[in-house]
């Protein structure tokens, strides 16, 4: 007998183990975010923009370059979290060097395309270029507002 679908073995088996990164990796395909990662998406976008300039430095492809590297580092945070999870409510899947090769086969080729897109991007930092006016105005607002 072959037994039924999802219930064969014995009780309790590893059979049917769900860990959650299919599901994560599911919400990656349909470009959902929980709270969480939406934050850390926009911590991360925000900061390599002001890395490059500002708004009005960084380029199309520069920006959306942006955005796919905080997308993958929401995504990295949330795969290392549940890794972590597994192996410690897992002990079998702690000794077990296949189980934490198939977790690291999880999160390595976001790893990978992280580092690819971050070499894309730079790491340098480019200051940020202000108007004449812009630097008028700082310089009024120093002064209280007073002209002299």
């Amino acid at each position: 007998m072959a037994g039924i679908r999802g219930k064969s073995g014995p009780p309790a088996n590893q059979n049917a183990f769900k860990h959650g990164l299919a599901g994560i990796t599911q919400r990656r395909a349909n470009g959902a975010f929980t709270p969480d990662e939406q934050t850390i998406r926009e911590e991360i976008l925000a900061g390599l923009i002001a890395d490059k300039g500002g708004e009005r430095q960084i380029g199309t492809a520069e920006r959306i370059l942006a955005e796919v590297i905080s997308s993958d580092v929401a995504l990295l945070v949330t795969f290392n979290q549940a890794i972590e999870n597994v192996i410690k409510n897992n002990q079998k899947a702690r000794q077990n060097p296949k189980a934490l090769a198939q977790l690291d086969g999880y999160k390595r080729p976001l790893v990978g395309s992280l580092s690819a897109n971050l070499q894309r991007f730079g790491m340098e930092r480019v200051a940020k270029v202000e108007s004449l006016q812009e630097i008028i105005e700082e310089m009024r607002e120093g002064d209280g507002g007073n002209e002299k």
